[in-house]
């Protein structure tokens, strides 16, 4: 089967497993200003992977493609998959230039860490894509029984990027040393969980129960003998910050309330309460609704604008049907 074939298909079995987990919507935080151009892009083709440093990750459901699209100056540059079969995945988009302030990364080549899954074999794989060649790199592996990556948002730490598994054990991709390792299971098993980094610099995640409308935030602490350990930082009681009708209407829709995203650098976090959207700022917990589901769509994601200067965010809605 050729590989965007193989692709499309992959992609659409491992979109619908995923959204029987769970309603997603990706949620892309960009920084500064960006041209934004959907005359080329249909609005029921693509799905949105990852953004940082600028540039968002998004995937053709029926071509089998990657797209990497520069929100600065809306260049977009296509690869291919890597050519494996594979029953889940998920990337990570980064700029190779190794600087700290991204803000003009635009002008810098860009990586794409990719890793996927087969359930044939529960073999987890991880490879590189390097703009300055134009070509994937070697791929390297590990076995990961009965876990396959899912289609969540990732985490980077310095030069290692975070994956979320389905059996709620988290994986690294160390980009320097092209490794790849089990990390650890979650520290509490929750119905939705999402992995993130911290302000400090450590590995965070954000755990919700559907029925509580509870949010708990962790974080991995690391002792002075260096033993790493989860720490539960808070308890954010969803109930108390949203309107009565906000609670009501998610209960009706028995689907509960889930971190989608988060935008450090702001102190923000991303909530989906059905039907909506909010944004929590972490600091005053104040809450705000920044988009509402389109009932039509089965899938929604959006290009945010978040910027350390506390500028308003604007958001563009893009609806996708797979």
């Amino acid at each position: 089967m050729p590989a965007s074939s193989t692709a499309s298909a992959i992609c659409t079995a491992a979109r619908l497993r995923a959204r029987l987990l769970q309603p997603e919507r990706a949620l892309i935080p960009t920084f500064g200003n960006f041209a934004l151009s959907t005359a080329t892009m249909s609005p029921d083709d693509w799905w949105a992977l990852d953004c940082r440093h600028g540039r968002a990750l998004v995937e053709s459901c029926r071509t089998g493609t990657l797209l990497v699209w520069d929100l600065v100056t809306g260049d977009k540059q296509y690869l291919p998959l890597p050519a494996h079969d594979c029953s889940g995945y998920n990337g990570a988009v980064l700029c190779a230039a190794g600087h700290t302030d991204h803000r003009d990364c635009h002008l810098c080549p860009f990586l794409v860490a990719f890793v996927f899954s087969d359930d044939r074999d529960f073999i987890t794989s991880a490879c590189v894509f390097l703009s300055e060649t134009d070509a994937w790199g070697e791929i390297t592996s590990i076995v990961i029984p009965d876990a396959l990556v899912l289609p969540k948002p990732t985490a980077q730490i310095g030069n290692t990027i975070y994956f979320l598994l389905d059996n709620n054990s988290i994986i690294e991709f160390v980009l320097d040393k092209h490794s790849l390792d089990l990390v650890e299971e979650v520290p509490y098993t929750y119905d939705q969980t999402i992995i993130m980094p911290t302000k400090d610099g450590c590995l965070g995640l954000a755990g919700g129960e559907r029925f509580n409308f509870n949010l708990n935030l962790w974080s991995e602490v690391a002792s002075i003998d260096g033993v790493v350990t989860w720490t539960h930082l808070r308890v954010i009681e969803l109930e108390k910050i949203l309107a009565p009708e906000a609670v009501s209407a998610c209960m009706v829709g028995g689907i509960g309330a889930h971190a989608v995203g988060c935008a450090v650098d702001a102190d923000v976090i991303f909530i989906d309460v059905y039907p909506s959207i909010y944004m929590i700022h972490l600091k005053s917990m104040k809450i705000e609704e920044v988009s509402r589901r389109n009932e039509s769509a089965d899938n929604m994601f959006f290009l945010t604008q978040v910027s350390t200067l506390q500028v308003p965010p604007i958001f563009t809605v893009l609806q996708s049907s797979l």
